[in-house]
């Protein structure tokens, strides 16, 4: 690369000290012969120069002779460090070279024969000269060791290069170039080589933050985001939990009502059917709105879609509250198809916690919206104990009218999804924003960039349809975001929570008993819940462990649950606690897994673009079934009674033998 330039410098360096050499040469004489001295290097020269041949061939000889004798006089360690400074050259071989002239100069003073001066003077010039050509690779070896600053740096340079270029090799035409360029152009190389460099490894840092998961804390901005979304999950157990205290009440005064309006009583059968659509238009209603939210999230985003789902909460709870008022239980019926439409669009607040979430908080926080689920199912049954009257359980009904008037307002007060900013809106100062405001720090051009990479990739591969939800690489993620919301809702946790005061009363529980051993299972639900919240990011758990230990303790459960409920009924009454205990089992194993992971594992499986068709297509789904289940569960149970529940025990079974291949 630079060899026509060291070339030169090398050329001029030996010239300079085989000057020098034979300077010291002539001062060395001087001091040591005098005049004497002089006479015999012109003697030597004029020798040198007439009997160049012979002086050769004596000054083999005698050089053989001499080795001999300095092999034999000198030490075993003075020929090993010959040796080594013959190796190394430079510095070390010329001192050994002025003490070997030394002794031969010793000699001939000695000797004062001119013959034998002569001839040790051709001796010195055929060393010299055999030297010369020994010292080349010495004499660049000093060279280098006197530039040493310089060719460290050549060479320090080089090898970051080297190393950063991954074994890359330069183009010939590169070369060419390279070889042609001045010597201050060859020294100024480097230079530019170090900037690359470092521009190299700053771009491979880059890389690594990029690949590196994002960590964080939960911040005040956060937890307050966190905060106004999960009032809706709120609303929405809430309304699955309302009418399991109050059933009898509400039933007699629907008897009543349609008495009064069309001038007979119901049978228990048709009963039966009317109370079964009063409970399954709920998650009816709450599959057209799973449908919708996909739309409704990617058109007006995360936060505002669920401003907006609140006018449906406001319409359900003046429905179900003025029934009474106004004598017709069809407004009930209504009340609680719209209420489900709220619910199947609380959809978002899964799809918001998950985009909003640290990585290393986002299984914790996505899982609060299962967990405020179940706290609410509980504050639901509580609440039916006191207002569980007669007159007041139209206010159970009604009562998230309040938690929706709170969300409305502090809902405003809450940033918008960064991803669905940046990545569908494209605005990227405003997402950026709205990050540093969440995370309470100004470094997130990490997650920046990802958005930014994963919005790219979206411009690029189009729109998604919910066609498209089951074509290519989105099918086999949409078959098993189904599959989890089927499993979840067939494994008749639906059928314990609408019905488990029903249940607990064919296990021979009355009146009071039967609440309270409701009111315990709810409390059950929310304990698990919350340790599923930190088992869920748990490295030793995960998400597939969970559910599949979930769902072994659910298909345990509902069998010894059917077992206790049948000895109850043939006399065993201590039997009916066992019953209470299977019933908590089962919760527990529900909450484990199959409560909470679905909702946001959905989320994590699908990019941006396609979360939002994905989450309504597995809402939908999940409704549909759980509708099923709210529908058929009161007839079938009328009519097999406690064996119904072994239809769940066999759903479980399947999906236990066919989770292992997702």
């Amino acid at each position: 690369m630079y060899s026509s330039h060291w070339t030169r410098r090398l050329r001029a360096g030996r010239d300079s000290y085989s000057e020098r050499l034979e300077a010291g040469e002539e001062e060395e004489k001087k001091e040591e012969g005098g005049g004497e001295e002089k006479k015999e290097g012109e003697e030597k020269k004029e020798g040198e120069e007439k009997k160049e041949g012979e002086e050769k061939k004596e000054g083999e000889e005698k050089k053989e002779g001499e080795e001999k004798k300095e092999g034999e006089e000198k030490k075993e360690g003075e020929e090993k460090k010959e040796g080594e400074e013959k190796k190394e050259g430079g510095e070390e071989k010329k001192e050994g070279e002025e003490k070997k002239e030394g002794e031969e100069k010793k000699e001939g003073e000695e000797k004062k024969e001119g013959g034998e001066e002569k001839k040790e003077g051709g001796e010195e010039k055929k060393e010299e000269k055999k030297e010369g050509e020994e010292k080349k690779e010495g004499e660049e070896k000093k060279e280098s060791e006197q530039k040493k600053p310089e060719e460290k740096k050549e060479g320090e340079e080089k090898k970051e290069v080297d190393i950063k270029a991954e074994g890359l090799e330069k183009k010939p035409e590169e070369k060419k170039e390279e070889a042609s360029k001045s010597p201050d152009e060859a020294k100024s190389k480097p230079t530019s080589i170090s900037k690359e460099s470092k521009e190299s490894k700053e771009s491979k840092e880059k890389e690594k933050s990029k690949a590196k998961p994002v960590e964080g804390k939960l911040t005040g901005s956060l937890a307050f985001a966190v905060f106004a979304v999960v009032l809706g999950s709120f609303q929405f157990g809430y309304h699955i939990g309302c009418v399991n205290t109050p059933e009898r009440i509400i039933k007699d005064w629907i008897n009543g009502s349609h008495t009064k309006h069309f001038g007979s009583p119901l049978d228990e059968a048709k009963m039966n059917i009317v109370w079964g659509i009063t409970v399954s238009l709920f998650p009816a209603g709450a599959a057209i709105g799973g449908l919708i939210s996909g739309a409704l999230a990617d058109k007006a985003g995360r936060r505002n879609g669920l401003l907006y789902t609140n006018i449906f909460a406001f319409v359900a709870c003046a429905c179900m509250g003025c029934s009474k008022m106004v004598g017709y239980y069809h407004l009930i019926i209504v009340g609680r198809f719209l209420i489900g439409i709220y619910a199947g669009l609380t959809v978002l607040v899964p799809i918001y916690l998950t985009e909003v979430s640290p990585t290393n908080l986002r299984g914790m926080l996505g899982s609060l919206h299962q967990l405020f689920i179940t706290i609410s199912i509980l504050f639901s049954q509580i609440l039916g104990i006191p207002f569980g009257t007669p007159d007041l359980w139209p206010i159970i009904l009604s009562f998230t009218a309040i938690i929706a008037l709170v969300q409305v307002l502090v809902l405003p007060m809450v940033p918008e999804s960064p991803k669905w900013t940046c990545t569908v809106k494209g605005d990227v100062d405003k997402a950026t924003a709205d990050l540093e405001k969440l995370r309470g720090t100004s470094d997130v051009g990490a997650e920046i960039d990802a958005m930014k990479d994963e919005a790219a990739a979206a411009k690029g591969s189009g729109t998604v349809s919910f066609g498209d939800m089951f074509r290519g690489t989105l099918r086999w993620p949409m078959i098993i975001a189904i599959a989890l919301m089927m499993a979840q809702q067939f494994s008749g946790i639906n059928a314990v929570m609408f019905y488990s005061t029903s249940i607990f009363e064919q296990a021979g529980l009355i009146g009071n008993a039967a609440k309270i051993a409701t009111i315990g299972m709810g409390c059950v639900n929310v304990a698990m819940t919350i340790i599923s919240t930190w088992l869920v990011d748990h490295p030793k758990a995960g998400r597939r462990t969970l559910l599949l230990i979930g769902m072994v303790g659910m298909f345990i459960s509902t069998a010894l649950l059917t077992l206790s409920i049948t000895f109850s009924r043939k006399g065993h009454t201590w039997v009916a606690w066992g019953a209470v205990i299977f019933v908590n089992t089962f919760v527990i194993s529900f909450a484990t897994g199959a409560g909470s992971i679905p909702w946001f594992f959905v989320s994590e499986i699908f990019a941006s673009k396609a979360r939002g068709n994905a989450n309504a297509v597995a809402t939908m789904t999940n409704w549909i079934c759980a509708g099923l289940v709210g529908l058929l569960f009161p007839p079938i149970n009328g009519k097999i009674e406690q064996f119904s529940i072994l239809i769940f025990t066999a759903c479980l079974a399947i999906f236990e033998i066919k989770a292992p291949y997702m």
